[in-house]
């Protein structure tokens, strides 16, 4: 794909037929100025660009260039993929729970004061 994207974009640049506005097309506008607008109109509307809906279509799976540069993952990602990424990182840790004079106090780690009264360690969920 990266390929395909690149002789296309050499093409772009090199052809007069896609830059310049005698293109016989209406109101003289080149095709690359078509292209552009075109890619705007996708990215703003759906947030990939038009080779990523192309991409999707030929190998059925969620593609995303802006993804793949971001670095937030690979090119095309299937649906379970995609929701083991977007699922948050979800993990146990025990806390230490003591009797205090009102209410009982939770810490992170055991305390180190040999006279506090244990009540519990209990374990709670944290997102990461």
């Amino acid at each position: 794909m990266k390929y395909l994207f690149l002789t296309f974009f050499v093409a772009a640049l090199s052809g007069c037929w896609f830059t310049n506005s005698n293109a016989h097309l209406p109101w003289e506008v080149s095709p690359l100025g078509i292209w552009g607008a075109g890619e705007a109109v996708s990215v703003l509307t759906t947030g990939k660009a038009i080779e990523s809906h192309i991409a999707g279509a030929i190998t059925g799976k969620d593609c995303s260039v802006e993804r793949f540069f971001s670095g937030e993952g690979k090119f095309c990602m299937s649906q379970t993929e995609l929701m083991r990424m977007n699922t948050p990182y979800r993990a146990l840790e025990p806390v230490y729970c003591y009797r205090t004079l009102a209410a009982p106090a939770c810490y992170a780690a055991p305390s180190p004061n040999p006279s506090d009264v244990l009540i519990g360690v209990y374990e709670k969920p944290v997102y990461r």
